[in-house]
């Protein structure tokens, strides 16, 4: 994907979410984006061509982020999907302003590309998986990103509105309320390692492929130290190529920031509504 950017010289075709997509399925096997494999297909590319038509609306951009959100989130509830990724391939162009027709070019070529490599190799969920049983807690991740999207609206750092990753991870910890407290602190922790890494590596190597290469590796390891599953980061890595330089600075800060407020709040809005299976510890 990397290489094919540098080939036709355009960032767009950069998907950092393709990258998280392709780890959670072939390597760790995600259950809930496996068990519907034409969904790996389907829904990236209908949540692409979405918030790409969205971004040419004459409207301020929080608006576009939260026209966006609410179209996919009724998209995921209507297909009774929980494939967080599509939510991300969303919200790219509108992070990135995209308007080159390579990006969705791009997206349904490479999910397209994943779609086949799942029947090739016969990719199947794990033999301890259980059916998807969907739950929908839309009203909650649309209430927090109104707040965040108003909170960067009214404090200057409007571009710092939406981090895909953050927002995909955000929708995952709604689907499991069992997670503990430490599990979620160590997602926060690993999310803005990841983010550190990628503007470290762009600022540093001018080469993309070269730059790309250390981030998978820099990720692997990290998520190895964490011991953790979290797709996630390596589309967290890998997004700073596609940003504009200037808001490589404030990135990771701001990651931090905007992961420590989705994960709290979605934690404490879990310990009222599901008080027995939540641990503090």
């Amino acid at each position: 994907m990397i290489a094919t950017a540098i080939f036709f010289k355009d960032k767009e075709i950069i998907l950092p979410e393709i990258a998280a997509l392709s780890v959670g399925i072939i390597t760790f096997r995600e259950n809930k984006w496996i068990q519907r494999p034409i969904h790996i297909f389907l829904l990236p590319s209908i949540t692409a061509i979405l918030g790409f038509g969205i971004n040419f609306l004459p409207i301020i951009l929080s608006l576009k982020l939260m026209l966006v959100l609410i179209g996919m989130l009724a998209f995921l509830r209507i297909f009774k999907s929980q494939l967080a990724p599509a939510l991300a391939t969303g919200l790219l162009p509108i992070v990135t302003n995209a308007h080159s027709f390579l990006f969705l070019i791009a997206i349904i070529f490479f999910v397209l590309l994943l779609y086949f490599a799942i029947k090739l190799f016969n990719i199947k969920p794990t033999e301890n998986s259980v059916p998807i049983i969907y739950e929908s807690h839309n009203r909650w991740l649309i209430g927090l990103c109104l707040i965040w999207f108003l909170v960067c609206y009214f404090s200057g750092f409007i571009y710092f509105s939406a981090i895909p990753p953050v927002i995909v991870v955000a929708f995952e910890s709604l689907n499991n309320p069992a997670l503990k407290l430490k599990i979620r602190a160590k997602r926060i922790l690993t999310l803005f390692i990841a983010s550190l890494i990628g503007c470290l590596t762009i600022n540093y190597i001018d080469n993309l492929l070269i730059a790309g290469l250390i981030d998978l590796i820099a990720v692997t390891l990290l998520l190895k130290l964490m011991n953790l599953r979290l797709p996630p980061a390596f589309a967290m890595v890998i997004l700073p190529m596609i940003l504009p330089e200037k808001s490589l600075e404030y990135l990771p800060f701001a990651t931090l920031i905007m992961s420590t407020f989705f994960m709290l709040s979605i934690y404490f809005i879990q310990k009222k509504s599901y008080p027995k299976p939540i641990d503090f510890s």
